[in-house]
């Protein structure tokens, strides 16, 4: 892991999107106590404004997912270089590309990725971990998740019939005027989230959108 300079800070907010079980959770919590910046994420707040859990599909209201896409877009439209947030949602780089046909903001979109083959078999030692007694297949929670993915994404198509609904999370994914969707591709078999989330701070600083404190304005402090 590189080391942490206290103070850095990002100009742009990050937001992070992909599929499930490629660990962008654990990875923006690590961003956003690195930056001590806020980390929204909008699947804690489904289900507590919900109570259903967003790993397996519900049948439900598509308005629920409407206030919440309502949100993040609010939050996109009034991110600023001064007051930078984490925001961590499948739909959160889509809802930018519509943001950003209008006019710039200071976000980047990141998709954490990885073949649904490898997240299973994540999900698939999960399961044994935590639920031993449970007899489940890798060809079981493969099925469980094209449905579930499915049922979402028909949902999400309700409500955005704009939306790619084939390819959302495929890393070349424009959008309708040729601009990528993703700024950044972290392909998460690269390491464990402390490393893909440094990956995302290495390239955040190569495209110098990190503050890093000088050592007298760090002494002054």
């Amino acid at each position: 892991m590189s080391e942490q300079v206290i103070g850095e800070r990002p100009t742009v907010s990050i937001l992070i999107s992909g599929p499930s079980r490629t660990g962008k959770t654990s990875a923006a919590n690590i961003l956003a106590e690195r930056y001590a910046i806020p980390n929204i994420k909008i699947g804690e707040m489904f289900r507590e404004r919900t109570g259903i859990d967003t790993s397996s599909f519900v049948e439900r209201d598509p308005a629920i997912d409407r206030e919440m896409d309502t949100l993040q877009s609010e939050l996109i439209r009034s991110a600023s270089t001064e007051s930078p947030f984490i925001l961590e949602g499948r739909l959160a780089a889509f809802l930018a590309s519509q943001e950003r046909a209008k006019r710039d903001l200071p976000v980047v979109t990141v998709l954490f990725w990885a073949p649904r083959e490898v997240r299973m078999e994540r999900q698939l030692r999960k399961v044994r971990r935590d639920l031993p007694e449970r007899n489940v297949t890798l060809a079981e929670l493969a099925a469980g998740e094209r449905e579930r993915e499915a049922r979402d994404m028909a949902i999400w198509k309700s409500i955005h019939p704009g939306l790619d609904a084939e390819n959302l999370f495929d890393p070349d994914l424009t959008d309708g005027n040729g601009r990528p969707v993703y700024d950044l591709v972290v392909d998460t078999r690269m390491g464990m989230p402390d490393a893909c989330a440094d990956h995302v701070h290495e390239w955040l600083l190569a495209k110098n959108l990190i503050v890093v404190p000088s050592p007298s304005s760090m002494g002054r402090a």
